[in-house]
């Protein structure tokens, strides 16, 4: 079924769309990253759960012990399965994208590797990356939102005029991430508040930015056939910059990095 047809059956779902949110393929559906699904997943809260038991569905326990409910050969309900956060797509409530990248790394199987990746390239898709736009208030705000520690909106503003290049990671026009790179601006290199809001994590969009900085880093450097770029990795982020190349050292991260001019 299509977006369409799981619109046209949930609202004939005779249930409020406050006890219930759509989960898997059918949230993949509701979001534009898959045309197709065989079927209507969706959480619900317990309260919910139990009128469904009332109305004489019978239920079989998850591992978890929450109720599992087959309403139909279209609509599967677990009660209380929820990672994240909910949404709202066309008015229906959706898991959000962070929830159902979890939900999938949760489950693992074959498809659902396959269903993250198109969700990351979804989201490569959905996003713009535009420089040196960041507002000194926009700063302060993610760097709060991701838990760093709040500066003054002056600081925050001075720091912005003497870096080298910040960038912003806009979702429909909405801030979601944000990068800095400071230093001489010709041998020195260092990363900055590389943040993305907690519901768009796990996407692929730090490393963008990552990669955004470092490529401005290269094309800008004057050191010869390399260059370094350094920074501080934030506690627990170690096995990202790993990940992308970074060689964490005790004192921060760094990357050599070859220049081809």
């Amino acid at each position: 079924m299509n977006k369409q047809e799981i619109i046209s059956i949930l609202n004939d779902f005779p249930y409020g769309r406050d006890e219930y949110w759509i989960i898997t393929g059918s949230a993949m559906v509701l979001y534009g990253i898959r045309e197709q699904t065989h079927d209507i997943d969706m959480g619900c809260t317990s309260k919910m759960a139990d009128q469904l038991e009332a109305d004489g569905y019978s239920y079989t326990l998850t591992e978890s012990g929450n109720r599992k409910f087959k309403i139909s050969e279209d609509i599967e309900v677990y009660e209380n399965w929820l990672m994240g956060t909910i949404s709202r797509v066309d008015n229906v409530p959706v898991i959000s994208i962070k929830g159902l990248v979890d939900m999938k790394q949760e489950l693992g199987r074959d498809k659902d590797k396959k269903d993250i990746a198109l969700i990351k390239e979804y989201m490569r898709n959905k996003i713009e990356l535009v420089d040196n736009i960041l507002k000194a208030e926009d700063f302060v705000r993610l760097r709060v939102a991701t838990g760093f520690v709040e500066i003054p909106i002056e600081h925050a503003r001075k720091a912005l005029q003497n870096g080298l290049i910040n960038v912003s990671v806009l979702k429909d026009g909405e801030l979601i991430g944000m990068g800095r790179l400071v230093g001489d601006g010709a041998m020195y290199w260092y990363l900055q508040e590389i943040v993305v809001l907690p519901e768009y994590q796990s996407m692929g969009i730090g490393t963008m930015i990552v990669n955004h900085l470092v490529d401005y880093a290269v094309k800008n450097s004057s050191t010869g056939k390399f260059t370094t770029i350094g920074g501080v990795s934030a506690t627990g982020k170690e096995g990202f910059y790993r990940k992308i190349g970074f060689e964490v050292i005790p004192n921060g991260i760094r990357k050599m990095v070859e220049i081809s001019k």
